[in-house]
């Protein structure tokens, strides 16, 4: 799969940052960033990022198909998560678990992974993925 340099250049800022946007008239956080608020339609709003914070895996899907060139990297687990500071929720893959000992409501933290690399441009992908927390003690 080949992936557009530049869109992912314009983008790269979400995907590492986790760059949201919290509206000033309702509170609500929605990711990605938007100028607009998508609950009240407010335009004042605030960047804010939720790359520090932890969040709670709301559900999950297990995929165990892999398309060309993605074999070595299934079954992938994609999950939407609710952030635990400002509730806002994204679709995110889940990684470093054990697919059978994953359950909702478990607490999980954001780490960059690499996902591809393209060998024509020499640019390799990452994006920020959740893994559960580890316990300590």
């Amino acid at each position: 799969m080949r992936f557009s340099v530049p869109r992912y250049w314009r983008e790269r800022h979400s995907y590492y940052r986790l760059k949201a946007a919290k509206c000033l008239d309702c509170g609500r956080v929605t990711y990605p960033y938007t100028e607009r608020c998508r609950f009240c339609g407010s335009s004042r709003v605030v960047e804010v990022e939720l790359v520090n914070e932890k969040a709670r895996l709301l559900t999950y899907t297990v995929i165990y198909s892999a398309g060309e060139g993605f074999e070595d990297k299934k079954p992938v687990v994609i999950g939407i998560v609710e952030t635990e500071e400002s509730k806002a929720r994204l679709l995110a893959r889940i990684t470093d678990v054990d697919v059978e000992e994953l359950k909702t409501g478990i607490l999980l933290e954001p780490v960059l992974r690499r996902i591809n690399e393209d060998g024509e441009s020499g640019l390799i992908y990452y994006l920020i993925a959740y893994r559960p927390v580890l316990k300590t003690g």
